[in-house]
């Protein structure tokens, strides 16, 4: 082959890569607009929610109340206003007059409430961007059951889209036919024609499109988004488009083999989380004097394509999709449904729970745990929640939420204890009723001397402070012995004690 062929092909080549690689930067573009409008979504329809959650609860409180706008009626009325998050005031209505409200007490003379915007299959009446009905400088949405009607904060869904987005996005009925909220242009923004699956976009069109509806069993809600992006040349394509010029073949079979390892990866996650496909594993916890069983861990599982994958792997990577909440939340949910029976036979146990800061940092958590554990005939102390050590209680909504949650009566537990940064101020401040020792310490007992001597100083700072031991990776008879001598009120949990199992493999105790 001459030079100039040579030449010619190696050129060809070149323009080939350079070209794949501006193709597949674009598409690594789009690929995480994709992944911005899913997150967004997915925050969206999980705030909406918690709105609408909080809605009905109050209704449903005000309901059984004596409906006469007494003043002993008034006064519970500003105690569950109090209470609320998202609501700005609360109501009673009789035939279609508004009579008393927490916010402006009994009204001299009953006011006409103003045409609703449409009604939901339940009955219940809502009123979108409507005047307020006693100052109609005012404007919100309303919502109607029976003769109760609450009003939305103005400020309710604040945030939403993040500001600078450039997301156009609705909150709409599951129909498609009523809207709650619009941001954006969205006149011609709907829910896909073939379900609430999302948009079939091509795979280079600029305009990305997404929807996500809440669960059929749960609220007539959905929301769909869309973001239009016309970059080509971004830092993706400028870089895989040299790449590409220097080595076609190699970085294009490894560039698209990423793209799809990630895409699947992705997608088999969220639709494990969103659809009840983790299972939850629990592991037994011990007295180490007795071997009689104190509690469980519960544990997230997650098997796809044959295969386990570790949750130091899945749990980072569901954080990382905005889909960390929705997790932790299926993770109590299933421990509760499974466990309720034995902790309501034997009120000693209890079921711990990772904790993530995000958790914390959600102001709907409280609520959500005490309503977990109240729709099983279950108290709070039925529930430990595992803090890992690192959790920031520098963050003031973080150490509130977790003080707040133990004077409920909620246990506490420090997780991985050791691993971290720890220190008396901190076991002060977090006010735990337990910590666990990371099991790394546990596999150094007489095999690393300075494994056993930092043991034996958190045991001394476990009876300093009064707070129970939970060691975590017992695994020889060996390691419980040397533990049960040094500290016999400690609780173990490992192998020798029990492997994590389904709900089904547990032994009856």
């Amino acid at each position: 082959m001459s030079r100039f062929r040579i030449a010619a092909f190696v050129l060809m080549m070149a323009t080939l890569g350079f070209l794949a690689g501006v193709l597949a930067g674009r598409l690594v573009e789009l690929d995480q607009v994709d992944d911005r409008l899913a997150g967004h979504n997915s925050r969206l329809l999980a705030h909406a929610l918690r709105v609408v959650q909080e809605s009905h609860r109050l209704m449903a409180a005000a309901t059984h109340a004596a409906a006469d706008c007494s003043e002993s009626d008034i006064a519970t009325l500003r105690v569950l206003l109090f209470n609320s998050t998202f609501i700005r005031d609360i109501g009673r209505i009789q035939d279609g007059m508004l009579t008393c409200s927490a916010a402006w007490g009994k009204l001299p003379e009953a006011l006409q409430l103003p045409p609703p915007a449409f009604t939901l299959r339940s009955g219940l009446v809502l009123w979108v961007g409507a005047a307020n009905i006693v100052d109609s400088r005012i404007t919100g949405d309303m919502a109607a059951s029976r003769d109760v009607v609450v009003f939305t904060a103005p400020g309710a869904f604040e945030g939403f889209p993040e500001p600078g987005s450039g997301i156009d996005a609705k909150i709409v009925t599951r129909d498609g036919t009523h809207a709650y909220r619009r941001y954006g242009r969205t006149h011609d923004l709907h829910l896909p024609a073939e379900g609430n699956d999302g948009y079939r976009a091509g795979a280079f069109a600029p305009e990305r499109r997404a929807s996500a509806c809440a669960p059929e069993s749960g609220a007539d809600i959905c929301v769909v988004s869309r973001l239009r992006s016309d970059a080509w040349f971004q830092w993706p394509a400028m870089v895989l488009s040299v790449a590409g010029a220097l080595a076609l073949a190699f970085l294009a079979g490894l560039c698209v083999m990423w793209r799809l390892h990630a895409g699947s990866v992705k997608t088999d996650l969220r639709k494990a989380i969103l659809g009840g496909g983790i299972q939850v594993h629990y592991q037994p916890l011990r007295q180490l004097a007795t071997r009689r069983l104190a509690g469980f861990e519960a544990l997230a599982r997650w098997r796809t394509r044959g295969r386990d994958v570790p949750p130091n792997l899945f749990v980072p990577l569901a954080e990382a999709m905005g889909l960390g909440r929705d997790l932790s939340r299926h993770v109590t949910s299933q421990a509760l449904r499974d466990l309720h029976g034995r902790l309501r036979k034997n009120p000693a146990l209890y079921v711990s729970i990772n904790v993530s800061a995000a958790d914390l940092k959600d102001a709907e958590y409280r609520n959500f745990l005490l309503d977990a554990v109240s729709e099983r005939g279950l108290t709070p102390a039925n529930v430990a929640l595992e803090i890992t050590e690192g959790t920031p209680l520098s963050d003031g909504h973080v150490l509130a939420m977790v003080k707040t949650l133990r004077a409920k009566g909620f246990k506490v537990f420090i997780d991985d204890f050791g691993t971290g940064h720890s220190n008396l101020n901190y076991l002060a401040e977090m006010q735990a009723d337990a910590i666990k020792l990371d099991r790394r310490f546990t596999h150094a007992i007489g095999v690393e001397a300075a494994g056993t001597l930092i043991i034996d100083h958190v045991i001394a700072i476990s009876r300093e402070l009064r707070i129970s031991l939970i060691i975590e990776g017992i695994e020889t008879e060996e390691q419980a012995r040397y533990l049960l001598a040094r500290q016999p009120a400690a609780v173990g949990q490992g192998w020798l004690f029990g492997r994590p199992v389904p709900i089904g493999d547990i032994a009856s105790e």
